[in-house]
């Protein structure tokens, strides 16, 4: 697929060119083949709007577009079958940019690609800073839930990078059940933090989501009628 001239403004990094060519849907909407566009191996055809996200286009040509062309926004590149969200936090984007998009689009908070990730593993495995990291548990806490080809929930990635104790317990509020997954090699959650810097707050975090998970399953249900067989005749 041969490439757009905004598609061109992209990669040429002229964004002066690349908002005035945004405005118009026509070229919004075209696809172009990239070679190697997240590995530098496989290629993928793309609209301008995952390019704009990987070439880290500025906050006014993202919005530009995706006011220009809206189902860009649900549209997945085909290498990795990635929404344009994947992409913004696969190569850390500003979190204005990330609010931005899930405002946009919040379904795509949920959305996994062929590594079966959502956008919040890969703002966790790229270090986001807690504003990001925030919007999208807040937009879509379901995807707490997700488990990607390798057994790891979100939960894992941000104890194995050392996410804040803030981002740890959203999680483990969110599915505090992974705090009891391990991954595809038969690896823990408190495994996967060993070696992160504040792993011992990790830890605290985790005993206490599962310590409350221990004390729903053993609290009496107070609303339940006592058992006829227990009434004194």
């Amino acid at each position: 697929m041969s490439p757009s001239e905004l598609s061109r403004a992209i990669t040429e990094e002229n964004w002066t060119t690349a908002l005035r060519l945004a405005a118009r849907p026509e070229q919004c909407m075209v696809w172009s083949t990239r070679e190697g566009f997240f590995d530098g191996k496989t290629k993928a055809d793309c609209l301008p709007l995952h390019e704009a996200l990987v070439a880290h286009a500025p906050y006014n040509v993202i919005e530009k577009i995706v006011r220009s062309y809206p189902a860009a926004l649900a549209a997945t590149e085909t290498s990795y079958k990635r929404l344009p969200l994947h992409c913004a936090c696969r190569k850390e984007a500003d979190p204005s940019v990330v609010a931005f998009l899930v405002n946009q689009y919040k379904a795509a908070c949920l959305v996994a690609d062929s590594l079966v990730r959502c956008p919040i593993h890969y703002a966790l495995t790229n270090g986001a800073d807690d504003n990001i990291c925030e919007i999208l548990i807040t937009a879509g806490p379901q995807a707490a839930r997700s488990v990607d080809d390798r057994g790891w929930t979100p939960l894992h990635v941000a104890a194995n990078v050392g996410a804040s104790e803030k981002i740890i317990k959203m999680l483990t509020n969110a599915y505090p059940e992974a705090t009891l997954i391990r991954t595809a090699k038969g690896t823990s959650i408190r495994h996967t933090a060993h070696k992160a810097p504040n792993h011992d707050q990790i830890e605290d975090i985790i005993r206490d989501a599962r310590a409350e998970m221990d004390e729903k399953v053993h609290l009496p249900d107070l609303k339940k009628k006592p058992s006829l067989d227990h009434e004194v005749a």
